[in-house]
């Protein structure tokens, strides 16, 4: 893997798992060539941005399913730099990572935590999830190993042809297991970017979260200053919990 950067969004917000187990497997050729030039033009940007906007499923209704949306705009320099601006149904709020800590601000409480962090994206996202729960936008889709994390939980792979998304031409490939139904549709161009995905969670009530991303920077300059927290008048440094115990 490129050790220019290892992206996964950021941006923006939370890691959902994708993965149930294989049986049988179906695998198109066509898809998981399309899915690794995909990987391996993320994996090596130096840095990049974009928009992801966010719907999801979740259950606060007692008649059924309630939908909720975010907007999450991720900025990253690899491997170790990251910030997502992130508004939404559960709230305002940003993330300031600078490969030593990770900060998150409230914007509508005005108060911020500070944790130390590991030293590249990837692991950081991975522990901060783990011990905080924190979910980062679109982050599966970025992980170094996520053609292989298909190829190996996915009963089904397939190349569905070319679709149309926004005006843009996409490749649409679908992946299924038993639990789940993955589609990504990636741009057919010179990027092969994804341009949206959708996970349905069949063993859940069939819930779906979905990212259409938007505003693609490729190897910006983004300036450093921009990864490091300044806490805003009267803003309260508060203690932030672990959800798992020793």
């Amino acid at each position: 893997m490129n050790k220019k950067v290892c992206i996964a969004i950021l941006l923006v917000f939370f890691s959902f798992n994708l993965f149930g187990q294989a049986e049988k497997t179906s695998l198109d050729t066509m898809a998981v060539k399309i899915l690794d030039r995909m990987a391996d033009f993320i994996g090596g940007l130096e840095s990049v941005s974009f928009t992801a906007n966010i719907s999801q499923d979740v259950e606060q209704n007692r008649y059924g399913l309630v939908k909720e949306f975010s907007k999450d705009e991720v900025f990253m320099i690899g491997p170790d730099k990251m910030h997502v601006h992130s508004n939404g149904t559960d709230g305002h709020k940003g993330y300031w990572y600078n490969g030593e800590s990770l900060v998150y601000y409230s914007f509508k409480e005005n108060n911020y935590s500070v944790v130390d962090a590991p030293s590249d994206i990837v692991t950081m996202m991975d522990s901060i999830n783990y011990a905080f729960e924190i979910e980062f936008p679109a982050a599966d889709i970025f992980y170094p190993d996520f053609v292989d994390t298909i190829i190996v939980n996915f009963d089904h792979i397939e190349y569905l042809g070319n679709k149309n998304v926004n005006g843009v031409d996409c490749f649409q490939i679908m992946a299924v297991n038993e639990n789940t139904n993955f589609q990504i549709w990636i741009t057919n161009d010179g990027f092969f970017l994804p341009e949206r995905f959708v996970i349905i969670h069949k063993d859940d009530d069939f819930k779906q979260y979905q990212v259409n991303f938007t505003n693609w920077d490729i190897n910006p300059i983004l300036p450093t200053e921009m990864f490091s927290f300044e806490p805003p008048p009267g803003a309260k440094n508060i203690a932030i919990m672990t959800t798992k115990s020793n």
